[in-house]
């Protein structure tokens, strides 16, 4: 294990093999590299909103989650890179929080975004993101706890 920095100044232990997928995706995805995200991703890929969300799921395979997450982004109007300010490896899992600012597209006011979500890892390759609004239920569903 070693202790990593990126996407800010959070500091976190998790092995280097979860560490550099992690960012290969996240530089994947804040470039807007379809291609590159995809090819990180198994093609059985289950994407699992969190209930509250309009949009059902859950979302199989690659493109399907690509496209429900461009279409998030739009519908909140997301301004910049998706931020990572916390990450716990949990073995074939990662908790991990997302940030990111947004301004209302009616009222033009920024506020943050913060999800929080557990990737599920198999021989590097991404097989399954659910997301969670509850920091709680997000790190029991990575096996940890607070």
């Amino acid at each position: 294990m070693e202790s990593s920095r990126f996407a800010g100044d959070t500091a976190w232990t998790m092995s280097e093999e979860n560490v550099q997928a992690l960012r290969d995706v996240m530089d994947a995805y804040n470039r807007g590299d379809k291609r590159a995200w995809t090819n990180l991703m198994d093609p059985e890929l289950e994407t699992v909103p969190v209930p509250e969300w309009p949009e059902t799921g859950p979302f199989i395979g690659p493109d399907a989650a690509w496209d429900f997450y461009k279409q998030f982004e739009e519908m909140l109007a997301l301004r910049e890179a998706y931020e990572l300010t916390e990450v716990i490896d949990a073995g074939d899992s990662l908790f991990v929080c997302v940030e990111a600012p947004m301004r209302g597209q009616a009222s033009a006011a920024e506020v943050g975004f913060k999800l929080l979500c557990v990737h599920t890892l198999r021989d590097g390759r991404f097989i399954r993101t659910q997301w969670f609004s509850e920091r709680s239920e997000a790190l029991e569903a990575a096996g940890l706890s607070e």
